[in-house]
């Protein structure tokens, strides 16, 4: 089993904890995905920008 981990004490001295702490759940996101084979164009969303 693969454990991905993010130490509080890093993100809590990070210059920008919120990026960080989303970069790593996307790339957590993404390698679960892609081992898995889902179906990434029906789970993941991708945002509508209104004009």
């Amino acid at each position: 089993m693969r454990e991905f981990i993010l130490p509080y004490e890093v993100v809590r001295q990070a210059n920008d904890p919120d990026s960080m702490v989303l970069t790593f759940l996307q790339s957590t996101y993404e390698a679960a995905a892609n081992s898995a084979q889902w179906d990434r164009a029906a789970l993941d969303y991708v945002p509508v920008l209104k004009s």
